[in-house]
């Protein structure tokens, strides 16, 4: 089975499958070709949804599958060990440091990178980049991504923004450009998931992927 964020992304793109149908079945049966704005733009809310939640439940489940293999801090990269040391330094709880004792780090990291995953409120490309340097070690997640041009989701966050602010006069998003939308996001995830599974096979020393590379490219249009 892929990562429990696939799985859960999957979830959450419900909606955006169910108001591609709806947007579908009103213009085919002629109910209103030119009042259905409503539809696709919800679609994007809810793509951008699932694609700001894949990638914090992706840095979570990840940070988890790590500390559950890995017992010695020391054998964690240079990054990761440099982004604890620091957030316990610059922590207002004197006596934060002692939670680190055995494996308290392991629980210190998970929160920490529960904080910033929960302030996330852009999902753009250098954001997620600086959020898995910070907590993973990788120096670059966006070469874990199947579009070679990331403004490409970048405008597409630009364009969940432009709804979330404006409403109905917000710029026009028609049907095509939303399956586009859809099909980038989609590709993605999927590139994603299976090259961190091989990322944590190898951070983790582990002779098995952390998890399937299963996935179903064809349920990515309606």
């Amino acid at each position: 089975m892929p990562s429990n964020a696939y799985i859960n992304f999957l979830h959450i793109r419900v909606d955006v499958l169910k108001l591609i149908e709806t947007y579908t079945y009103y213009k085919d049966n002629n109910l209103g070709k030119k009042g259905l704005g409503h539809l696709t733009r919800s679609a994007i809310i809810m793509l951008c949804a699932a694609w700001e939640r894949y990638n914090e439940d992706l840095l979570l489940e990840s940070i988890q599958y790590i500390g559950n293999h890995v017992n010695n801090i020391q054998s964690l990269n240079k990054k990761i060990k440099k982004t604890i040391s620091k957030k316990v330094r610059d922590d207002k709880n004197e006596i934060k440091p002692i939670e680190l004792a055995g494996t308290g780090w392991k629980d210190i990291w998970f929160e920490y990178a529960k904080i910033d995953t929960d302030l996330l409120n852009t999902p753009k490309s250098e954001k997620l980049k600086t959020l898995f340097e910070t907590y993973l070690g990788i120096s670059d997640y966006l070469s874990f991504w199947n579009t070679t041009n990331p403004k490409e989701i970048d405008k597409f966050v630009s364009d969940r923004g432009d709804i979330a602010h404006n409403g109905n006069k917000a710029s026009s998003i028609r049907m095509n450009k939303l399956r586009k939308y859809q099909d980038l996001v989609v590709e993605n995830v999927i590139e994603i998931d299976s090259k961190m599974a091989n990322e944590l096979k190898r951070m983790t020393n582990s002779s098995n992927l952390a998890w399937t590379q299963e996935y179903y490219t064809n349920i990515n249009r309606y």
